[in-house]
């Protein structure tokens, strides 16, 4: 009975004490001022930081009266307390990205808990400068997935190591679904490789020094050059910045063909910008400049040449890359004597010229279709010719009852031709152009 008692009085004791440190501790935590927890800040820090980045952006971003007018946005939002709860600085740095890239429409801006430039991206160490797989295909079709163009100076010679180690690929795919952007200088480094003439690839204007730096293909590299290896590029949503500079340069100069969907549009480059209580800023103060079209993709994205979504985009490409590849064994003289006749077997026998429907201005034939086993699909041969006066740049949707596929395509004249091969159809029935439109 005692025994019992005593542990009794030693749990109440137990309990005392713990509700007595309950009370302090509350106390205690009821006492501190709400501002001085670690990451708040207050109605004032607000004003301090909006003040700071309308001057930035009045000073620094590419376009000044943009930039003016979006500081005076935020000024606004703060007046109309639209900031109001926004007391930690990881949400008010979230809410400040919202509104400035809904203002500007410009999605390279965004406020950030401050981190020095250098660890913006990942390391090369960890993430072996960005490269993810390397491999090649059955097909001898070359596989380069990468998720970012590395600023670092190691990241080139990782490049000349993959570049070796596909030297004798017939295609090659290169996976850019995950890629996030990075140094411009590594898209020029890697685009190096596909052209054996010195070439224009883009241009940056800065605003800050009023300047145009222009981006060319380097005349030599440590590897071998190869101007005329088939290329495909795979996109998402996802892809953005220099990624989608790199596309795009490919795209322009007709050196690769796209697959996938539309990418994210961001083609303005900048650099980082203290703010005060730990926050930083990215402005862009620089956009990029395509010798050939004179704009870019900022806001757009880049279109693919062939539309799919992106968890098919490797299925598709890959299609085509195998074909592609034995075609290219053909030209370089290296083909076996089963493909040379496969190549002439295949060569597609077309059929008569079609007019599409719904008035566009484009006529096609098709081919007999080829079945891929693996996909258990069809695949068509195609040509199409704009019929109109000038030049076009139009979107056409080919189809069929099982299923459809859209193309981007310009034509200079209406002399010129464009052949490809169609996506995979479930159904061998022939193919026609639905519907277009003018971009």
């Amino acid at each position: 009975m005692h025994k019992v008692k005593n542990k009794w009085i030693e749990r109440k004791s137990q309990l005392a004490v713990f509700f007595c440190l309950s009370i302090v501790l509350n106390a205690l935590f009821t006492n501190v001022s709400y501002a001085s927890q670690p990451g708040a800040i207050s109605s004032s820090d607000h004003q301090i930081i909006i003040e700071k980045i309308a001057k930035q952006l009045k000073d620094y971003y590419v376009f000044p009266e943009v930039g003016s007018k979006a500081g005076e946005y935020i000024r606004l939002q703060l007046k109309n307390k639209e900031y109001l709860g926004y007391d930690y600085l990881d949400l008010f740095a979230d809410r400040l990205t919202d509104d400035l890239q809904e203002f500007t429409l410009d999605k390279h801006i965004r406020v950030r808990l401050h981190q020095p430039y250098s660890n913006l991206m990942p390391t090369g160490i960890e993430n072996d400068y960005g490269f993810k797989k390397t491999e090649i295909l059955d097909g001898n079709v070359g596989l380069i997935t990468f998720n970012y163009f590395s600023s670092d100076h190691k990241a080139k010679v990782k490049v000349d190591k993959i570049f070796s180690a596909l030297n004798d690929v017939d295609a090659l795919i290169i996976d850019l679904r995950k890629n996030g952007g990075g140094d411009p200088d590594l898209v020029r480094y890697i685009s190096s490789y596909f052209f054996d003439k010195k070439t224009h690839l883009n241009s940056l204007y800065w605003r800050e020094t009023n300047s145009t730096e222009e981006y060319w293909t380097l005349d030599k590299v440590p590897g071998v050059k190869k101007p005329d290896l088939p290329i495909y590029i795979l996109t998402s949503s996802y892809t953005f910045s220099a990624a989608e500079e790199f596309a795009y340069n490919l795209k322009v100069r007709k050196r690769a063909y796209i697959v996938g969907e539309t990418t994210k549009g961001g083609a303005n480059p900048g650099r980082v910008f203290d703010l005060p209580k730990n926050l930083s800023i990215f402005i862009p103060n620089g956009k990029a400049i395509n010798p050939i079209t004179k704009t870019n993709w900022e806001g757009t994205g880049v279109k693919p040449d062939l539309p799919v979504i992106a968890v098919k985009a490797f299925e598709e490409a890959y299609a085509m890359a195998k074909y592609s590849a034995i075609e290219y064994r053909v030209t370089q003289g290296k083909a076996k004597p089963e493909e040379k006749y496969s190549i002439t077997k295949y060569r597609p026998s077309y059929g008569k010229w079609h007019l599409a429907r719904n008035s566009c201005p484009l006529k096609y034939r098709i081919a007999d279709p080829s079945y891929n086993g693996k996909t258990r699909k069809y695949q068509f041969p195609y040509q199409v010719k704009y019929y109109g006066n000038g030049s076009i740049d139009i979107q056409y949707q080919f189809g069929n009852k099982s299923g459809k596929m859209k193309q981007n395509v310009y034509f200079k004249n209406r002399e010129e031709e464009k052949s490809g091969i169609s996506i995979g159809f479930v159904s061998p029935d022939a193919l026609y152009i639905s519907d277009c439109k003018i971009l």
